[in-house]
Parts: structure tokens; sequence; C-alpha cells
């Protein structure tokens, strides 16, 4: 997916520039801070950029299910740990007749897998919401620079209106 992402950055990136070129390769009204355009050109760049942002989105989305995936290993993981310690335990109750010292050590077993899932949840949410602020930094820079493009392509109201 990070192919994809960098290819989506790009494609928007290059797509501004050609709405940039269009404004300085404009003709310049004499007297006035105005540029005539080509207005087609400059909708179908709007409509391409209109379809690359959704592909950031989706981007979104996307890591979104892999912070939904790593922490539902990460909770198998935790799962595996509390029966691996089950199990221990049940040895230890075979295997030993001092069941207070088998009791305590289930317990510790238990504690440290409790802990061990939730520092590993813990760091899947870090990351997972690490990566979306990016994102979210990103996709709002990308919006303001659509909506500039956006702003001086609509024509100044004239003084004299």
């Amino acid at each position: 997916m990070a192919g994809r992402q960098e290819v989506t950055s790009i494609d928007i990136l290059f797509l501004v520039d050609r709405l940039e070129a269009v404004l300085q390769n404009g003709q310049r009204v004499p007297f006035t801070h105005k540029v005539m355009i080509d207005e087609t050109e400059c909708y179908d760049i709007i409509d391409q950029m209109r379809l690359v942002v959704p592909e950031e989105v989706k981007a979104a989305k996307k890591l979104s299910q892999d912070r939904d995936r790593v922490q539902g290993e990460a909770e198998a993981q935790a799962e595996r740990i509390l029966q691996d310690a089950m199990d221990q335990r049940d040895e230890m109750l075979a295997e030993y007749a001092i069941v207070a010292a088998a009791e305590e050590r289930r317990v510790e077993i238990l504690d440290d897998a409790t802990q061990e899932a939730e520092e590993i949840k813990a760091e899947a949410d870090r990351y997972a919401l690490d990566v979306l602020k990016a994102l979210s930094a990103r996709v709002g820079m990308l919006l303001r620079e659509v909506d500039n493009g956006i702003s001086a392509l609509q024509p100044l109201p004239e003084d004299g209106d």
C-alpha cells in the first residue's frame, strides 16, 4: 500500500503543479490582477484531483484496517500467552504437590501476559494514531491547496458591481 500512497501523493502534487502552470501561463489582463485562463483545462485538472483525493481516503481506511489487524494479532497473541500460562499452571499442579506455589506462578504468568498484551496493544494504537495524524495533516494540506486553487480560479467581483 505504501507504493500506491506515494503514487497518489505524486499524482495530487502533479495536478497542483499543472493547475499552477495554467495560472502562470494565463494571459494577464492589463491594469488588473486578473488572468485569463483556459476554463476547460482548469476544470479537467480539478476533476482529476477529485478522483485522486478519494485514494488518500482509501489509504487512511487501509491504515485503520492495518491497525485493527495488528490489534487483533496482539489480542490473539495475548490469548495464546494466557492459554500457555494456563497450560503451564496445569502442568505445575500435576508435577508439584504444593498448590500454593503453582497458584503463585500462574498469577505471575497471567500478570506478565496481560502486561505484555497491553504493551503490544498500546504500541499498535500509538503507531496507528501517529500514522493517521500524519495522513490527516497531509490530506488537510492537499485540501487547502485545492481550495486555494479554486479560489484563485474564481473571478474576482468587479469594483463597479
